[in-house]
Parts: structure tokens; sequence; C-alpha cells
């Protein structure tokens, strides 16, 4: 799963990479080639226009790697690097207006695994001061995952507890069975003529 899904910036201009022959007459002699080095050079300066677009695409690529930058530190060993989307700005220099953070959204091999897993997701999901619709998207993920881990971890108390009511009754059982034998020898002694029926069956007054 991926989060800071590419948002694409469109850009309200065009560059112009032509490039300028030189169209000079060679009668025009060294005058007529510094006039057209003079229309090059005017040519490649950027408008003031321009130069605003240039200053909100800087913004732009900053507040983008700054974003996944976000998600990458907080999702440390869950995150994979930042994949960009780049557009080209009237100084012929790219720049990021989009990116993405793949990020691992697997269930662990425990429910308490789990349930510290979707707590880091979600903290990097929401890590950017600005979440997008993907990072909320992952973040709701991951708190599915944390409802799921926590419900299963009730269940394996529950039946923790159940074993242990069990092994207890069990002990408690032990422990009569022996006081009742314990008694029941102590009688013996004080009583030598106290029935037993534990003792083996003979035959008398046979003739």
């Amino acid at each position: 799963m991926t989060i800071s899904g590419v948002s694409y910036y469109q850009p309200l201009y065009s560059v112009d990479t032509g490039q300028n022959s030189n169209t000079a007459n060679e009668q025009d002699g060294q005058n007529g080639n510094n006039q057209t080095q003079t229309k090059n050079q005017n040519r490649h300066e950027l408008t003031h226009e321009q130069k605003m677009q240039v200053i909100e695409l800087q913004q732009r690529d900053a507040e983008v790697r700054m974003h996944e930058a976000a998600h990458i530190a907080a999702g440390a060993g869950l995150t994979t690097g930042a994949t960009y989307s780049y557009q080209r700005g009237p100084d012929n220099k790219m720049y990021a207006i989009g990116g993405e953070v793949g990020i691992d959204t697997s269930p662990g091999s425990t429910a308490q695994e789990t349930l510290k897993k979707a707590g880091q997701i979600k903290r990097a999901a929401l890590a950017p001061a600005q979440p997008s619709p993907a990072d909320l998207q992952v973040a709701a993920t991951a708190t599915n995952m944390e409802i799921d881990a926590k419900i299963e971890i009730q269940k394996e108390q529950l039946e923790d507890k159940k074993k242990e009511q069990k092994s207890d009754n069990s002990s408690q059982d032990r422990a009569n069975l022996d006081q009742s034998l314990e008694q029941k020898n102590q009688n013996r002694v004080n009583n030598p003529y106290a029935l037993n029926y534990d003792y083996n069956i003979r035959t008398i007054g046979l003739f």
C-alpha cells in the first residue's frame, strides 16, 4: 500500500527550449553578431511571471519532499523509499510536484505484534502536517488492524484465564483428595479396629 499518492501540479506556462539559429548576414560583420547574441540572451531571461512560477515550483518541491520525509521517518522499517513525479520549470530545471511512499500493512505474526505494527503504520500515515486522502485511507486501515488485534488479544487472555481456573480447580481437587486420604490414615492409626475397606478378602471357617 502506498501513502502520499501522487498529486499532479499543472503549471500555467510552457517552456521554450528551442535553439535559435544565427541568421545574421556575414556582411553585417561584428555588429550583427553582437545583436544576435543579445537577442538570444533576452529570450532565455525569465519574465516576472515565469520567475513567480519558479518560486511556486520551488515551494511545491520542498513541500513534497518534506511530506515524504515525514512518512519515512515515522515508518522506519515499514516504508520504502520515496518516488517522485517531476515537472520542468521555466528555468529548465526539474521540480518534484508529487510523490508516494510504500508501506507494509500486513499483520504481524502475533496479535501483540500486529497491534504494535498498526500503531506505527498510523503514525507514519499521519506524520505530515497535511495528510493526503491516501494517507487518511492508510490510517483507517491501521485503525481496523488495531481493533482486530485487540479483539484477538482479549480472546487469548480469556482462554488463558479459563485454563488457569481449570488448573486451579484441578489442584484444589487434588489437595482435597490428599487431605481426605491423610485423614483416613490418621483414623486408622488412632483406631486400629476401624473398618478398613482396603483389606484383601480371605476365606475363614471353611470345613
